[in-house]
């Protein structure tokens, strides 16, 4: 599926291409507006340090991907997305930003729970609705393939998670080995995850050792941060 940027913003910091027929207006005027992923670059910003390795769920369309890479660099960010114009739109970014970062279109899930081989994936008709949970609006369900994401952790090295998978990270932290990780940005989901679900994840994240920064916490969007 490809992508073609009908006009250029800027956007923290960054050359975004834009194409303002294929976005609803809430998405649009928080594009024009630069309201979009504000919560989560100065989350990032303030959290991440030159060293850091970091494994991002759900790219978007690179905001947060090229922040992360502006601090600790693009070999030392990996990132994935599942919907397939999420992914051309991030990737005419990184061109853009003249950023060497590529989006792989995998699903990265826990060794206990996940499945053998290819996993549903529900295409939102307001793409940031998108996601491994089935709800109202979908516009196409489509097959990716899973991956551990454990495995991925210790092959990348990576120390740092970055999470926006629109209510999926409920079940994605039910059985996830943290082995390795030291920080973990996060954004919660109330309203397609559920209330006490959420609280609960919150809860059990805390539990493995992970101290919640309750000052840093904007729109939803937590920082863990494991405790020596």
């Amino acid at each position: 599926m490809s992508f073609i940027a009908k006009d250029i913003i800027r956007l923290h910091g960054f050359k975004v291409g834009l194409d303002k027929d294929a976005v609803s207006l809430p998405i649009l005027r928080a594009l024009l507006k630069g309201w979009y992923e504000g919560a989560e670059v100065g989350l990032i910003e303030k959290v991440l340090k030159p060293g850091d390795k970091v494994i991002e769920l759900g790219t978007g369309i690179g905001i947060t991907s090229m922040t992360a890479a502006r601090i600790v660099g693009a070999k030392n960010v990996c990132t994935h997305e599942l919907n397939p114009y999420l992914v051309a739109w991030a990737q005419d970014n990184f061109a853009r930003n003249d950023l060497a970062l590529t989006v792989m279109q995998e699903a990265l899930l826990p060794r206990a729970s996940m499945p053998e081989g290819y996993i549903d994936f529900h295409v939102h008709k307001d793409f940031w609705s998108s996601s491994l949970v089935k709800r109202d609006g979908i516009q196409e369900t489509i097959q990716v393939p899973v991956v551990c994401l454990e495995d991925k952790i210790a092959t990348f090295g990576a120390n740092t998670l970055i999470i926006d998978i629109e209510g999926a990270e409920v079940s994605l932290f039910e059985t996830l080995d943290l082995a390795g990780i030291e920080k973990i940005i996060l954004e919660i989901h109330y309203k397609s995850a559920g209330r006490q679900p959420t609280n609960q994840m919150i809860g059990n994240i805390q539990a493995a050792g992970y101290f919640l920064d309750y000052e840093l916490i904007t729109d939803g969007v937590l920082c863990f941060t494991r405790q020596s």
